[in-house]
């Protein structure tokens, strides 16, 4: 089972995107059993598949939607709200994932009030715990036995939870805007990376897929100089594919859109031919680590 984390501790630069992209494109064109974990408090890639809810201690934040299997009136669902997120690790709650409009992907949906104490955690034993909650809970007989790939939406940010998102992680992969900013977020990432490589056994290696140009507009030269310069100081690292600033990655997003999928598009549309090549070229990297 491969546990693809899809990081960078700046905002902003695709990462919701390219979580939903890698997937969609294993759930629909490799037909692969799809895990979707949402651990960023902003929600966004969970309501991309459920309707999310209001949270009530967060006004800006979501809530998952009363699980499908809930029984009010059941005595087994006595002790439970309906309601189940990824967030529940960190508070030992069962975590029970959704299903989508997809037969092979699910999804276990951001809880934005609970991330966000997770993440504010400061004391020592509490931190320690919440870095190991996910690689718990991943490596689980239920969860190793019932999906081929985890991909996983992080935070803004290299605090707690995002720490425990690449303890778990078999492989992360880094989209940027190829702009100054979000380009630092890059080098932070790395230093991350390399920081888990250095106290993981040599049987448990935690890949680094590389970084992924995304909203990359082609008509400047500005996104083009900033990918020549990073491409010369880390060819290993920087991918070939670019995913374009394109209207149609917002327009999948929005609710009752037709497809609901790049990859329904069809086969000559231009944008799903490059999304396409990416996460084929991202398969590729994947593949050669294993």
């Amino acid at each position: 089972m491969s546990i693809i984390a899809v990081v960078n501790n700046k905002g902003g630069v695709g990462k919701t995107t390219t979580s939903r992209i890698l997937a969609e494109y294993y759930s629909i064109v490799k037909n692969e059993r799809v895990l979707a974990l949402d651990m960023d408090p902003q929600a966004n890639f969970s309501n991309r598949y459920l309707k999310m809810e209001i949270d009530p201690y967060q006004q800006e934040g979501r809530i998952p939607p009363l699980h499908s299997t809930y029984d009010p009136n059941s005595p087994e669902d006595r002790d439970w709200d309906g309601r189940s997120s990824i967030a529940g690790i960190f508070f030992g709650e069962m975590v029970f994932p959704y299903t989508t409009y997809i037969d092979t992907l699910e999804i276990a949906p951001s809880h934005s009030s609970k991330l966000l104490l997770a993440e504010a955690v400061i004391r020592e034993e509490v931190v320690q715990k919440v870095y190991d909650q996910l690689s718990k809970f991943l490596t689980l007989d239920d969860v190793k036995n019932s999906y081929d790939k985890i991909i996983i939406d992080t935070p803004p940010s290299k605090g707690p939870v995002t720490i425990s998102v690449v303890r778990a992680a078999t492989d992360l992969l880094i989209p940027s805007i190829m702009e100054p900013q979000p380009i630092e977020g890059i080098y932070g990432m790395i230093h991350l990376w390399k920081s888990e490589t250095l106290r993981r056994p040599e049987n448990r290696p935690l890949n680094l897929l590389g970084v992924l140009p995304n909203s990359y507009d082609r008509r400047g030269i500005i996104h083009k100089d900033h990918y020549d310069s990073l491409k010369n100081e880390m060819p290993d690292y920087v991918l070939e594919s670019k995913i374009g600033r394109r209207l149609i990655y917002a327009e999948a997003d929005a609710d009752g859109a037709a497809p609901p999928s790049i990859f329904m598009y069809p086969e000559k549309n231009v944008a799903r031919q490059e999304v396409i090549y990416a996460c084929q070229e991202i398969d590729e990297r994947m593949n050669a680590n294993v």
